[in-house]
Order: structure tokens, then sequence, then C-alpha cells
């Protein structure tokens, strides 16, 4: 579509008129007016110069407690495509985005539906810098373009983008999650490396502490041994690199 709000929304909107809507279902804009991130995070993208596009997935097979495999199948998606245009750099920096030279290049927005123990459906919202040349925003972003000084055909790197994905997605349903983990944490930003962490205490306080990145759990925590070797489990939004 020329224009919309959201293309999750947009998703979603269709799913509304149609519960059988196939999965595979993508909507892509050249110009998103209120692009989501995690947790209610707006999106920078110049029109008609990135991706941003989402998906239906329905992965039955992943039960809820789960949900964050489903994370990691398409993050190492997104990182393929990348990593194959601009190989030098790239890293998936837990939970949604993706970098390239510690500045964000790509982000991932996935709202999942829950029956039961399992996962109904799941709309898969992608944000890829491909071709804008400056952002005004104050956290440090990038393109495919400033890291290459190439211009790039949007719609191939599309194709790509879903090629790797479906990729990536048939090996977790086939072939399960293991696999994916171990590459997952091979790309993973600040993996076994001391790094500075920022937590919100319940009081309100600010706390920095030092720590290194052990994994993720099967809840979708991020797992840091702090300096005091303490393994502490944190959830969304609940901490934050410090870079």
């Amino acid at each position: 579509m020329p224009s919309c709000h959201s293309t999750n929304d947009s998703v979603g909107t269709l799913l509304s008129q149609n519960k059988n809507l196939q999965e595979g279902t993508i909507v892509l804009t050249p110009e998103q007016t209120q692009g989501r991130g995690q947790r209610g995070n707006t999106w920078e993208s110049n029109p008609n110069e990135n991706i941003t596009a989402s998906f239906l997935l329905r992965p039955q097979f992943i039960t809820a407690r789960n949900q964050f495999q489903l994370n990691v199948a398409i993050s190492l998606g997104v990182f393929d495509t990348i990593h194959h245009l601009t190989p030098s750099g790239t890293k998936i920096k837990w939970p949604n985005d993706i970098l390239i030279n510690n500045k964000k290049v790509g982000g991932i927005l996935i709202e999942n539906f829950i029956i039961g123990q399992n996962i109904s459906h799941s709309i898969v919202g992608i944000g890829l810098n491909i071709n804008q040349e400056r952002f005004v925003g104050d956290f440090p972003a990038t393109s495919l373009f400033m890291e290459s000084e190439k211009k790039f055909q949007v719609p191939r790197v599309i194709e790509t983008l879903l090629e790797n994905i479906e990729k990536r997605y048939l090996i977790l349903k086939n072939e399960g999650y293991d696999r994916l983990r171990q590459e997952y944490y091979s790309h993973l930003f600040w993996y076994h490396e001391m790094g500075s962490f920022q937590e919100t205490l319940p009081n309100g306080e600010i706390h920095i502490f030092e720590g290194q990145i052990l994994g993720v759990n099967e809840n979708g925590c991020l797992s840091i041994a702090d300096e005091h070797g303490k393994i502490r489990h944190f959830g969304f939004k609940e901490v934050k690199h410090l870079y």
C-alpha cells in the first residue's frame, strides 16, 4: 500500500476481516507514518528509502513458554540479509535490534497471540534502513547506504530478506531450536564480553553495573553475570546496554 500508519496494524486489520488469512500474507509500504517498535517505541524511516513490512505467521508448533524462539529465527533471517550486503560489524542486539558497528540498522516487532498453551498466530514487523542518508533521533542509527556508500534496490533487498526469513523459520519448524540458538549466540552483541548495563531499581534509582551476557533463557530473558558473579535474568525493558 502507498502509505499506512503501521504495517503491523494493517495485518491485524486484514486478520480481523478474515480469520483464515493465509500464513505469509505480507503488507509492505514505502511510507509508514506511525511505525512502532517494541513496547511502544517509534520507528524513524524516510518514505521510499527503507523497508517497512509486516507479515502473518502461524507458528502453532511453538509453545507460549518458548515464544522467544520465533524472535531468534526472525533475527537470524534479518541478520543473514544484512551480513550478505554489508558483512562487516553486523550483530544481533537482544531483544529485537540489528546493529552495524554499534549503530541500529534494523528492528523487529513480533506480536504473538496465544490460545491455550501455544501460539495461535504472530504478526511480525520489520524495519530495515536501506538508503536513508541521515537520522535525527537520539539513538545512533545507520543504513546500508551509510555503511557501504552504495545505493540498493529496495525490492531486491525485500526479496532476499523474505527468502532468508523463510529459510530460518522452516529450520525452526522442521529441525528444532538448538541449531538456531547456537548461531544466534555467535552473532549476539556482547555475548561473553564485559559491558556496562543500566537498570532501574524498585525505588526508582538508576543502577549501572558491569556484566557479561551468558545467553537468553527459555522465557526470552537476557541472562547476565554481573561483576560479583551473580547470574541475573532481565525481561524486555528491564535492562539497557550502555555503549
